[in-house]
């Protein structure tokens, strides 16, 4: 299983190459729409504060007035990609299973098209000063579901057909790869992370991987396709299989 060039896999929402110039007038839209609320929040603040005798107050309320800006931001920008994906998601109903890697394929191609609808968000998310909200808050946002107390601020999981539990610490720069492709084929299955799992740093969990329930997997390790992962067990290697 491998990512080919045509996918670039930078984000969690990777775009086929082939198809990304037809989407480009979609990602223009969501971020045009994205910066309205900034644009009239800008316009009310110079419109009061940019006058005498009021010049001061507006450059002292300069930094929490940048700080709101990036956070309006953030939160129309997925309020926006929300509400794309909801009526995509109408159209055509994501689901898991084996597919074409063709733009002919409807499956691939809504997933790519849900790919471009998030990104906008998912980018300003993890651009922004306290970028853990683009897996706690973001990625959840998006339908994936993430536990409490779950740490997961430097790894890269991709953003629908995830689940993860309570307390679950998933390591420094591991992937969660819900799709993959074969040949031809392009696949999308759902990972399952049950409470109190370990993932160790620089690991990889390929699509269909169910991880138990206190399971712990050791750094650089990665797991197979639809590959489990059982309770209280310890895993290791390329491709993992259980300590002894």
């Amino acid at each position: 299983m491998f990512q080919p060039v045509s996918l670039k896999g930078d984000s969690p929402t990777p775009i086929d190459e082939n198809i990304r110039k037809k989407f480009i007038p979609l990602y223009l839209l969501i971020i045009i729409l994205s910066f309205i609320p900034i644009s009239i929040m800008e316009y009310y603040i110079i419109l009061y504060l940019w006058r005498a005798p009021f010049y001061l107050i507006f450059v002292l309320l300069f930094p929490l007035n940048l700080i709101i800006m990036i956070y309006l931001l953030q939160f129309s920008a997925i309020l926006i990609s929300f509400l794309f994906l909801k009526i995509v998601n109408l159209i055509h109903t994501p689901k898991e299973g084996i597919f074409e890697r063709n733009i002919k394929d409807k499956d691939y191609y809504f997933w790519n098209l849900r790919n471009i609808i998030k990104k906008w968000s998912l980018f300003v998310a993890a651009s922004n000063p306290f970028p853990w909200l683009k897996n706690r808050f973001t990625l959840r946002f998006f339908g994936v579901k993430i536990g409490k107390h779950t740490l997961c601020d430097n790894t890269w999981i991709s953003s629908e057909f995830v689940n993860i539990g309570k307390n679950v610490i998933l390591g420094m720069n591991s992937t969660i790869l819900t799709f993959g492709i074969e040949q031809d084929k392009f696949i999308l299955k759902r990972i399952l992370i049950e409470d109190e799992a370990l993932i160790g740093a620089k690991c990889v969990l390929l699509p269909g991987t169910i991880v138990k329930k206190k399971a712990k997997l050791g750094a650089h390790s990665y797991s197979e396709y639809n590959s489990i992962l059982e309770e209280d067990g310890q895993y290791k290697g390329h491709p993992a299989k259980i300590i002894d």
